[in-house]
């Protein structure tokens, strides 16, 4: 199973009806796993029908991220800016196209 982690920031930030959604934005014209990754907080009302469960049950995924993510290490953390939160991830900033060319994230 995923080893997904969150900072102390970034489960202070999280309200008490929210939840860590790591979605999947679709970049390529070509083919539908061409794309990137984005964090942001989400109600648990509001989550989508098809989101799964990463590692811990404040963080969930979109399909297509949670199959990249699946079984890879990565931190969460959130920055705030002015009255935002910021939520990040130690993924490299290309991490989407790695996926979609079959690149490890990681370099393993």
């Amino acid at each position: 199973m995923s080893q997904i982690t969150l900072t102390a920031a970034a489960r202070q930030a999280l309200r008490a009806d929210e939840v860590v959604f790591v979605d999947w934005h679709v970049t390529g014209l070509c083919c539908a796993d061409a794309g990137e990754f984005s964090v942001r907080p989400l109600r648990r009302s509001r989550l989508p029908r098809r989101a799964r469960r990463l590692g811990t049950d404040l963080v969930y995924a979109h399909p297509t991220a949670w199959v990249h993510l699946a079984e890879l290490p990565v931190t969460i953390d959130c920055r705030p800016l002015g009255r935002w939160r910021r939520f990040t991830t130690d993924l490299p900033p290309d991490a989407g196209l790695r996926c979609c060319l079959g690149r490890p994230i990681y370099g393993r």
